[in-house]
C-alpha cells in the first residue's frame, strides 16, 4: 500500500483537472451512517431523523447503482431502491391523512449521502423518485413503502426532440427584447407565405415564385428559400421610433456572384420629412465582387456617399448585419458580414450627414432598385438563399448567437455543457472541455441523444452528478495516463469476502476490425496481428467487426483512421478483465484515509490491485472505474465497481514526448534465454526490419516475453569496429571485443590504422578475408568502403560477407570499383567454390575517386538478400538497389569483410580499406530479469515487445 503522501500528492493532481462540482456540497454531515433527504414543500427534508429508513429490523438497505453497468456500453441512470417506513401513511402519497399528502409523488427529488469522512457529505446519488410502493404485512403492524428513485438520465431519455431548428432556437429562447420583427423563413413547400415567429408580427409575402425549403447549406437551419425568381416583403408592426436599427439575416451568395446592383436587402423606415432617409439598400458591385450600402430619400435621391466593402462574397456563407446608429444629428452606417464557415467577421463603417431615424417599416430581399442614380439593378437574386431575419431597435453583439450560429466544429465537451445550459441541467466535468473531439453538425434530436453523440465521438464517460441533480462529463483525455485513486493489498484482506473479484477471459469486447464513418465517408482500421488479430485461430481470433458513425467536424482520411484505430486499440486489450471489484468499508483493514479515497470515487477512475494470489498472473490487477453499486446499512458499507482494464488509456502520449514508448512492428530473440542470462541478442521479425533505440537517454526500458517483465538497461549494435587503433599484419580485436580472423594471402596483407583496415591485394584473383564467428542465419549489416587505386585492367572489389561456411562457401554483397571508374553493386553466391552473380546494380552519377569511401549495407532476411551503397558522407538511400531471392546457403559459420581483384587486374598492390563496420541486427541486449517476478527459460523466436508502450492519443 503506498504511503499517506503519494496518495496525498496523487489526490491533488486530480482536483486538479476537476473544473466542477466532484463530490461533497459543503454541507454538514449528521454524523448518521447514511442520511436520506426528500425535497418536500420546497425545502430538503432529513427523513433519516424519522427512524423512516432502513427499517424491517434494521436488515434492511439502500442498493445503489450509476454509471456503466457489467456487459454495457454506454452510460445508465442510477438507480436507488430503499424501504421506508409508513406505518403513519406518511409515504403513501394518495393518503390524504398523511402529512406528505399532496407534496410527494412522482419524480420527488431525493439524495442519499454519507459521511465523508471530513465532516461533510458525499452524496451517492441526486435522483427522482419513479416509483412509491406501499406495502405491509398481514397483521398491519409492518407496514413501509418500496421507494425506487433514478437519476435525471432516465427522466431525459423521455424528453422529445426540438421542433424547431437550432438557430431558431438560438434567437428566440430567450427573445432578446429589441427584436421587432424576425421571419425564420424555414416554412416548408406548398406555404403560401413565410410566417413570422413573432405572435404579433406579419408574414412576409413574396412576388414571383420562390423555391422554398430549398437550400440546406446552413447547417443549423432548417432549409431556406431560393430567390431566383422571387422578391420577399416583410412588413413590421409598429413600434416606438428607436436610436437604432439593426437587421440582421442568413445568406448564401452564389460562387459566380451576382448582377451589377442587385439589391441583396432594402430597409424602409417611417418618412418623417422630404429628402430625409428613407430608406437603405445593400447592393452587389462587381467591381469589388462585395456589397454596398447606401441611404436614398422617398424619391430614391442617394444621400451623401455610398459604403464599399471590400470582402470578396462569392461563394460564401454570410450572416449579415446592418446597423444604424444615431450619433447627434447624422447617422452612423456600419455593414458587417460574418462568414459563417470560418467564424470570422469583417465590418465597414462610416457616418452619413442626415436626419434622425424612424421605426422600420418594411423589409425586402431582392427588390428592383429604387435609387435614382448609381448601380441600379432589376428584381430578384439568382442563386441566393436567405434566412432568420431579425429586425432590432438595438445594435447587439453579432457574436450573440455564438456556436449555435455554425456549430460544425464545437468541441465534444462543449457541445455536451451548451446542451445542458440550454435544457436548464446542471452540469459538471472533469479534465479540460476544449481538448475533446470536434464535431460536426447538430441534428434535431432530444437533448439525450446529442449529448451521447458527443459522448461517442469524443469517446469520455457520462455520468450522473451526486452533488446536484444534473450531468457530467469526463472527458477521453482525462482518462489519460492516471494516478490510480485506490491501491487495495489482496493479502491484506482488503477486498470484500464474499465478492472476491475474478478475472474473465472472453471475447466480449474484441473489436479489432471497426469501420468509423462520417457524413458518408468511411474508413477502416484492422488489427492484422497478434492474439487478437483477425487472422484466423490459432493465428489470431478471426474478425470482429463493428461499424460506427459519428458526428464529426472533418471527413478527412486521417481524421477517420484516427477514430477507427483508437477503437481498435481498445478493441484489441491481450488481457484479462476484472468485471466486478468489491470492497467492504466495515472491514478494519480499510483505514479512514482509504475510506476516504474509496467513496471518493468517481466514474473513470483508476484502481488497483496489489499482490494478487499466486494462481493468478504477477502483475498489479489495474482497472478503471466504470461504474459502481452499493448497498448501504446501519452497519455496513459495501461498494462493488464495474471495471474495465486501465491499459488501453495508460501511456497514452505523441511522438515527441520524451517519455513516449513506441513499440516496434515485431521482434524476437535470436536464440535461447535461459533464466540466469543477462544478455540476450533481438532481432525483428520475419517481414519487420525495424530496430530498437540505442540512445542511452532511453533506458531503462521494460519489455515482456512470454510473461516475463525485463527491464532492458542497453541496446548496441551486434558486432562493430571503428578501427581506432594501429595493428599490423593483423586486424586485431574490434570494438565489440571479438577478434577479427584473417584468411588469404600473407599476414602483412593486413594492418589498421589511421581509424581504417585494410586489405592488401599483392596478389591478383585471390581474396582476403576478415570474419568472426556467428551461428546467426539473418543479419544486417553495413560497412564503408574505398580503393586506394583506380581499377585498371579489371574490377577491385570489397565487400560484406554473410552465412559463411567457408572459402567456398558464402553470400557476398560487394562495391566494385571498374575501369570505367564507374561503381556497381553486386551479390555473389559461392557454393563449392563455383561463384555466381545473383544481381548487380551501377551506381547512377558516380565517377569513382580513389581514397572515397561508400557505404555498403547488406541484408539477409530467410532467403531474401538485398543490398545497396551510397556515399558514405550522404544519407542513406532509401531503396534497395539489388534484391534477390536464393536459399542455397542456410547454415552460418563466420561473418566479415571480403576483397578480392579480378583476375585481369594490372593494379600493382592496390589495397582496399573499411571504416565504420557495423553489424545493427541482431542487437545485443544487456538485462536485467524479473522485474515482475517472473523468471524462466524463453526459445528462440519468443516474440519480444515494450510491456507498456506509448499509444498515441486520438
Amino acid at each position: 500500500m503506498p504511503g499517506l503522501v503519494p496518495q496525498i500528492a496523487a489526490l491533488r493532481r486530480r482536483l486538479a483537472i476537476t473544473l466542477a462540482p466532484a463530490r461533497a456540497s459543503g454541507e454538514a454531515s449528521n454524523g448518521e451512517p447514511v442520511q436520506v433527504e426528500l425535497f418536500i414543500g420546497g425545502a430538503w427534508v432529513d427523513i433519516t431523523a424519522t427512524s423512516s429508513v432502513l427499517v424491517r429490523d434494521d436488515s434492511g438497505n439502500i442498493a445503489i447503482t450509476k454509471g456503466i453497468r457489467d456487459e454495457g456500453s454506454q452510460t445508465d441512470p442510477s438507480t436507488c431502491a430503499l424501504e421506508l417506513r409508513n406505518t403513519d401513511g406518511r409515504f403513501s402519497p394518495r393518503n390524504p391523512n398523511g402529512p406528505y399528502y399532496g407534496l410527494i409523488g412522482r419524480n420527488t427529488p431525493v439524495r442519499v449521502s454519507v459521511p465523508d469522512g471530513n465532516g461533510g457529505k458525499s452524496y451517492r446519488i441526486w435522483g427522482e423518485i419513479s416509483e412509491w410502493v406501499p406495502n405491509w404485512d398481514t397483521s398491519g403492524s409492518d407496514v413501509w413503502t418500496d421507494v425506487s428513485a433514478s437519476g435525471i438520465l432516465r427522466r431525459l431519455a423521455q424528453g422529445p426532440a426540438p421542433e424547431r431548428s437550432v438557430i431558431y432556437n438560438a434567437i428566440t429562447d430567450p427573445l432578446p427584447s429589441s427584436v421587432v420583427a424576425y421571419w425564420p423563413m424555414e416554412d416548408p413547400t406548398g406555404s403560401t407565405s413565410l410566417a413570422s415567429a413573432l405572435t404579433s408580427g406579419s408574414a412576409m409575402t413574396w412576388t414571383g415564385v420562390p423555391v422554398l425549403a430549398s437550400y440546406s447549406g446552413f447547417t443549423a437551419s432548417d432549409p431556406l428559400p431560393d430567390l431566383t425568381s422571387a422578391t420577399l416583403s416583410g412588413g413590421v408592426t409598429k413600434y416606438a421610433d428607436p436610436t437604432a436599427t439593426q437587421v440582421r439575416f442568413l445568406a448564401y451568395i452564389p460562387a459566380a456572384g451576382l448582377g451589377l446592383g442587385k439589391v441583396l436587402v432594402a430597409i424602409d423606415q417611417l418618412d418623417y420629412s422630404a429628402g430625409a432617409s428613407q430608406f437603405w439598400e445593400v447592393f452587389y458591385d462587381t467591381a469589388t465582387t462585395s456589397f454596398t450600402i447606401r441611404t436614398c430619400a422617398d424619391d430614391g435621391t442617394v444621400l451623401g456617399a455610398e459604403l464599399q466593402h471590400s470582402l470578396d462574397v462569392r461563394g460564401r456563407l454570410l450572416y449579415v448585419s446592418v446597423e444604424l446608429q444615431e450619433a447627434g444629428a447624422n447617422i452612423t452606417r456600419t455593414l458587417r458580414l460574418k462568414d459563417v464557415s470560418n467564424s470570422r467577421t469583417y465590418t465597414v463603417s462610416d457616418t452619413v450627414f442626415t436626419t434622425q431615424l424612424t421605426r422600420v417599416t418594411r423589409v425586402q430581399f431582392g427588390p428592383a432598385s429604387r435609387a435614382v442614380s448609381g448601380a441600379a439593378g432589376t428584381a430578384n437574386l439568382p442563386g441566393v438563399a436567405v434566412g432568420h431575419a431579425t429586425v432590432e431597435n438595438a445594435i447587439t453583439d453579432i457574436a450573440a448567437l455564438g456556436v449555435r450560429l455554425n456549430p460544425i466544429g464545437e468541441t465534444a465537451g462543449r457541445r455536451i455543457q451548451r446542451l445542458c445550459d440550454e435544457a436548464g441541467i446542471a452540469f459538471g466535468w472533469v479534465g479540460d472541455l476544449d481538448d475533446t473531439v470536434p464535431l460536426g453538425a447538430q441534428s434535431k434530436a432530444n437533448t439525450l441523444s446529442l449529448v451521447q453523440e458527443a459522448v461517442l465521438a469524443d469517446g469520455g464517460i457520462l455520468y450522473e452528478n451526486p452533488s446536484v441533480l444534473g450531468l457530467g462529463y469526463r472527458t477521453r483525455a482525462s482518462l489519460h495516463n492516471q494516478d490510480p485513486v485506490v491501491t487495495l493489498d489482496y493479502t491484506a484482506g482488503q477486498l470484500d469476502g464474499s465478492k472476491i473479484p475474478t478475472p474473465v477471459e472472453d471475447d466480449r469486447y474484441i473489436q479489432n476490425k471497426v469501420t468509423v464513418t462520417c457524413s458518408g465517408v468511411s474508413q477502416t482500421a484492422e488489427e492484422t496481428s497478434g492474439t487478437l488479430s483477425t487472422a484466423l485461430p490459432p493465428a489470431g481470433v478471426g474478425v470482429y467487426g463493428q461499424e460506427t458513425t459519428l458526428n464529426l467536424a472533418s471527413t478527412d482520411e486521417a481524421t477517420l483512421l484516427d477514430q477507427a484505430a483508437w477503437r481498435v486499440h481498445l478493441g484489441t486489450v491481450d488481457e484479462a478483465r476484472f468485471p466486478q471489484i468489491s470492497v467492504n468499508l466495515a472491514h478494519p483493514s480499510i483505514t479512514a484515509d482509504m475510506r476516504r479515497a474509496i467513496i471518493g470515487m468517481r466514474l473513470g477512475d483508476r484502481i488497483q490491485i496489489t499482490n494478487p494470489p499466486a494462481w493468478l498472473p504477477p502483475d498489479t490487477i489495474d482497472q478503471l472505474v466504470l461504474g459502481i453499486s452499493e448497498t448501504i446499512t446501519r452497519l455496513e458499507h459495501k461498494l462493488t465497481f464495474q471495471c474495465a482494464p486501465a491499459s488501453p488509456y495508460s501511456s497514452i502520449g505523441v511522438l515527441d514526448d520524451a517519455d513516449s514508448r513506441i513499440d516496434t512492428d515485431g521482434s524476437e530473440l535470436v536464440g535461447t534465454l535461459t533464466t540466469t542470462d543477462t544478455v540476450a541478442g533481438v532481432q525483428p521479425s520475419s517481414g519487420f526490419d525495424g530496430l530498437w533505440t540505442k540512445d542511452p537517454a532511453d533506458f531503462p526500458l521494460d519489455v515482456e516475453i512470454s510473461g516475463e517483465v525485463i527491464r532492458v538497461t542497453s541496446i548496441a549494435d551486434l558486432v562493430t569496429d571503428t578501427f581506432g587503433r594501429t595493428v599490423s599484419s593483423n586486424w586485431g580485436t574490434n570494438d565489440s571485443g571479438l577478434t577479427w580472423t584473417l584468411g588469404g594471402g600473407s599476414a602483412s596483407d593486413y594492418s589498421v590504422g589511421s581509424g581504417v583496415g585494410a586489405h592488401l591485394l599483392s596478389t591478383i584473383g585471390n581474396s582476403r578475408r576478415c570474419t568472426v564467428g556467428t551461428t546467426i542465419t539473418d543479419m544486417d549489416m553495413y560497412v564503408s568502403i574505398t580503393a586506394d587505386q583506380l581499377a585498371t585492367g579489371d574490377f577491385l572489389a570489397g565487400g560484406l560477407a554473410q552465412r559463411f561456411l567457408d572459402l567456398d562457401n558464402l553470400y557476398s554483397a560487394q562495391l566494385r570499383f571498374t575501369t570505367s571508374t564507374t561503381i556497381q553493386v553486386v551479390i555473389i553466391k559461392r557454393v563449392a567454390a563455383t561463384e555466381t552473380i545473383l544481381g548487380t546494380y551501377t551506381m547512377a552519377a558516380v565517377t569513382f575517386v580513389a581514397g572515397t569511401f561508400y557505404r555498403l549495407r547488406f541484408k539477409v532476411n530467410g532467403s531474401l538478400l538485398r543490398a545497396k551503397a551510397w556515399l558514405a558522407t550522404d544519407a542513406e538511400t532509401p531503396e534497395w538497389q539489388v534484391s534477390v531471392m536464393d536459399g542455397d546457403l542456410v547454415t552460418p559459420t563466420f561473418l566479415g569483410v571480403r576483397s578480392i581483384a579480378g583476375s585481369a587486374s594490372t593494379n600493382v598492390n592496390p589495397s582496399i580499406k573499411y571504416d565504420d563496420f557495423a553489424v545493427v541486427s541482431p542487437q545485443r541486449w544487456s538485462l536485467t530479469r524479473s522485474i515482475n517476478g517472473v523468471v524462466k527459460t524463453h526459445s528462440r523466436g519468443e516474440a519480444v515487445s515494450l510491456a507498456t508502450p506509448t499509444y498515441l492519443a486520438l
